[in-house]
């Protein structure tokens, strides 16, 4: 993870270039050392955008700081910091910016999203992403710290549930009723505004459903009613190895890819938030985490 932010051949793969958004690669150029500079362009809308910093820290593999900014200012410093996180790596990372460019913190938050966003892909961690396994049908994995019965727990009680998804109660048995209070703004201590077309939920949702399957601790299934039309269902299975526990989620049913991109771009989210409260981390904020995974599958899912 280390090399990627300085390796020419890896950065056009997550930091810029078509890979990441509607951009030509015009020029690259950098010197992955302290004091040495590197340099791009892009070609954005027919317009040549350029980028410039220089490095202050490479301390290899765990932290490297670097100035950020335009050829006419390099007044921002990014600070990327790794670690090992048990089978994985935890990145933080901190843009200082100029207080001219306070104004414009949501968009530099956002873009730095999408861009790790596409770092996460090129790294190879694909089996995070919802894939298209049947006509309306979509299924998320996720490799989670056990033991079974606690993530069982974080599917079923209530007050579990509504840490990471939805409050409320759910009748363990086939047949039993299911319903989902949602309250997106308890999810994360990082406030933020919802988003104009999610402003519905903005004071909470409701969703009822019927349990079609239960089978403590392994398997859950329940209908999931939405806009219009017939209700889709979502399937959980869980499988213990060792100290982790895979979980399978599977949502059937969907009709129209519009659907498809929504719940796609939900149930990442949420299972995200699921994988940081069991891993004892502080939860991302949910819209902004939202809003660039929906973007991606709007532009990667395959018509279903």
């Amino acid at each position: 993870m280390f090399d990627a932010w300085l390796r020419p051949d890896a950065l056009s793969h997550w930091m810029f270039g078509p890979a990441v958004r509607d951009e030509h690669i015009v020029r690259l150029q950098l010197d992955p050392v302290v004091g040495g500079r590197f340099s791009f362009t892009v070609q954005r809308q027919q317009a040549n955008i350029d980028h410039v910093g220089v490095y202050l820290a490479i301390e290899r593999p765990r932290r490297l700081s670097f100035t950020w900014g335009t050829c006419q200012a390099e007044d921002a410093r990014v600070t990327v910091a790794l670690q090992a996180d048990g089978g994985a790596t935890t990145l933080e990372l901190t843009h200082e910016i100029d207080a001219a460019w306070a104004e414009h913190a949501d968009r530099i938050e956002h873009s730095w999203r999408s861009m790790l966003l596409a770092l996460e892909r090129h790294l190879g961690e694909r089996e995070l992403y919802a894939e298209v396994v049947a006509p309306g049908t979509l299924r998320l994995t996720r490799w989670l710290p056990g033991p079974l019965e606690r993530v069982w727990a974080y599917l079923t009680e209530p007050d579990k549930r509504a840490l990471w998804l939805a409050g409320g109660p759910l009748q363990l048995q086939r047949g039993g009723r299911v319903e989902l209070q949602f309250r997106h703004a308890d999810l994360s201590s990082v406030l933020e505004p919802t988003p104009a077309r999610y402003a519905h939920l903005e004071g909470g949702a409701r969703l009822l459903g019927e349990v079609t399957v239960c089978d403590p601790p392994h398997r859950l299934a329940y209908t999931w009613t939405g806009d219009a039309g017939e209700p889709s269902e979502v399937r959980f299975e869980l499988t213990s190895h060792g100290e982790r526990v895979l979980l399978v989620l599977t949502h059937m049913r969907l009709s129209g890819r519009a659907a498809m991109v929504s719940v796609a771009g939900g149930w990442h989210t949420h299972l995200d938030l699921l994988a940081d409260r069991l891993q004892g981390r502080p939860p991302a904020p949910f819209w902004s985490s939202h809003a660039v995974l929906e973007a991606w599958y709007e532009q990667h899912l395959p018509e279903c």
